[in-house]
């Protein structure tokens, strides 16, 4: 926040007020301030501020952990709780992660310091939530440590959402594509195969080298009236993962021109088949359909 003189008279002085929040903030600090004035020779200035920020109780190594991997294989993180000024004591913890992370706390030295080890426990999927410590401490009453997860399953699925269709005017029929592959090469087959025939067809096709499967969506849009849309899932299970069920959400458009459409492939995705947990769901529009590309090793 900055409280500054608007106008300075010729030869005479002006003040700059600049105030920072440094909640959160530990460590060294650097900010600046950009001054903007009519003066012809130096119409721009910087201020710079830099400090130490010691807090009351430090977090090593920093106050936010984040997993991002594959379950299974996402190893525990520690973070370590130190007292910089004076003695204090964690009176509760508490977690809105209840089911995605464990964590147990341990005391190092009583009133000095303490560590908290945090594991992911959740298959698949993403979350960002916080573990709150309540101290003794009237200054710092709560500490908080941000927990964020990127967590990929033994299966991949992407996009996750899929438009198909006719979205515009004079458009051709958009077709989908939905890549399902094994995050640890393992083979696989689909399962249990559901959606709404009414508004859909899908066709699982193998891909290449036993990579996994393409699911080919073909949109019925005589039960789509003109100018309408309508929204539809499609799930799936696995014999590599029975039980879990993925789901896709179609989205199924009617442009008002009821002109026969010509067909339109819509790859849910043109690069690696193996697809991240943290990727953002996304389709590639393309004018030619791509040949499945190969699995990262």
């Amino acid at each position: 926040m900055a409280d500054f003189d608007r106008t300075i008279p010729p030869g005479g002085e002006g003040k700059i007020t600049l105030k920072l929040n440094l909640k959160g903030f530990q460590g060294n600090v650097k900010k600046t301030a950009t001054i903007f004035n009519n003066d012809p020779q130096k119409s721009r200035a910087v201020l710079t501020l830099q400090g130490m920020v010691k807090t009351l109780v430090e977090l090593r190594p920093s106050g936010t952990v984040t997993f991002r991997g594959l379950a299974g294989q996402l190893p525990e993180q520690t973070i370590t709780l130190i007292g910089t000024i004076q003695p204090f004591h964690i009176q509760n913890v508490e977690t809105n992660l209840e089911d995605k992370i464990s964590y147990q706390l341990a005391t190092v030295e009583e009133g000095k310091q303490y560590t908290l080890k945090i594991s992911n426990r959740l298959k698949q999927g993403n979350y960002g939530g916080f573990i709150k410590l309540t101290t003794d401490l009237a200054q710092k009453p709560q500490v908080v440590v941000r927990v964020i997860g990127y967590v990929e399953g033994e299966i991949a699925v992407k996009p996750q959402t899929i438009l198909v269709g006719k979205l515009v005017s004079q458009q051709t029929l958009r077709l989908g594509k939905v890549l399902v592959v094994s995050n640890r090469d393992k083979p696989f087959q689909v399962t249990n195969l559901k959606f709404d025939d009414r508004l859909i067809s899908v066709t699982p096709q193998p891909l290449p080298n036993n990579q996994g499967f393409s699911l080919e969506i073909t949109p019925k849009l005589e039960n789509v009236p003109p100018g309408g849309r309508q929204q539809t899932a499609l799930t799936f299970e696995t014999d590599l993962t029975p039980g879990e069920q993925y789901q896709v959400q179609v989205h199924v458009l009617n442009s008002a021109d009821t002109a026969a459409p010509s067909l339109r492939k819509d790859n849910g995705a043109n690069a690696d088949t193996k697809a991240g947990a943290d990727d953002d769901d996304e389709e590639v529009d393309e004018e030619e359909e791509d040949e499945p590309a190969g699995k990262k090793k």
